[in-house]
């Protein structure tokens, strides 16, 4: 059975299940660009590191003028949309934040390394691709898998019951570049004095192997009509039943940036209005 959808803003968004469409969302108001609709709660979850300075640690929100937002001094990397949000994450970011410095000192170590011509890491990849162009992939993806072990550390302080669910999901072998990059940055986290549950490098696999098998990308619609649409991730989240039941027609989370078209839209068999907004 999959996990219950939480809905935010008191309950204003309903899900309906159309047999002619599928599952789609009804607003009982209007919606403010923005703003989160619907969550899946997940086990655990983490904020892109590239929108780290846009999107809410907390809720995933996107977060306003700068004046505005609450901002992590310590760390450097983690805002929250409002002081609620910040004193809600204290416990959780207090394990997170020395992990988000030691990953925004590995990234510098990284790119410091590509121009020096030294970058660790060298995979098969590079074989086919410009140095520049693989270092920068796999200096997003060192800072996406410290991200992914950060918050399962997190669970693992707040939450054990949780945390058991999460290291029973689905794990693939990793492969030899994986164990390689899990290795490397373990070697790189006890320099940094990072501690966990567990043996570094068993957290880094284990988080690795789930976020490959588990995680669903949290996702909002950008761009306009005019112009070609994609999906960009703003964080990231692991959820127990998704390797056997995730299907892009039943949601697990929706933020609204943009409106595509607005307006009443009839439905068939008396069932009201429903909004045409992405």
């Amino acid at each position: 059975a999959r996990q219950s959808l939480v809905m935010e803003e008191g309950g204003c968004v309903t899900v309906v299940t159309d047999p002619a469409v599928g599952r789609y969302l009804r607003a009982s108001r209007a919606i403010r660009a923005g703003e989160v609709l619907l969550s899946e709660r997940p086990s655990a979850w983490w904020v892109d590191p590239s929108f780290r300075q846009t999107t809410c640690a907390r809720c995933l929100a996107a977060c306003g003028d700068a004046q505005q937002r609450e901002a992590c001094q310590a760390c450097g990397g983690a805002v929250w949309c409002s002081a609620a949000c910040r004193t809600e994450d204290a416990d959780r970011h207090a394990v997170l934040a020395p992990w988000i410095k030691a990953s925004e000192a590995w990234r510098k170590k990284r790119a410091a390394a590509e121009t020096a011509g030294t970058g660790p890491c060298k995979g098969a990849a590079a074989e086919a691709e410009s140095e520049e162009s693989v270092g920068e992939e796999e200096a997003t993806e060192d800072a996406s898998l410290l991200a992914c072990a950060a918050s399962v550390a997190a669970l693992h302080a707040s939450d054990r019951h949780t945390f058991d669910r999460v290291w029973a999901m689905h794990a693939p072998p990793l492969t030899s570049r994986e164990e390689e990059r899990c290795s490397a940055l373990a070697s790189w986290c006890e320099q940094a004095a990072l501690s966990a549950a567990m043996p570094l490098g068993d957290l880094l696999r284990g988080c690795c192997a789930r976020d490959r098998a588990n995680s669903l990308a949290l996702t909002s619609l950008g761009g306009c009509v005019e112009e070609a649409r994609e999906h960009r991730p703003h964080g990231y989240a692991l959820y127990p039943t998704l390797a056997l039941a995730n299907h892009s027609c039943l949601p697990t989370a929706a933020r609204v940036d943009a409106f595509v078209a607005t307006g009443p839209r009839p439905r068939e068999g008396g069932g009201g209005e429903g909004g045409g907004g992405e």
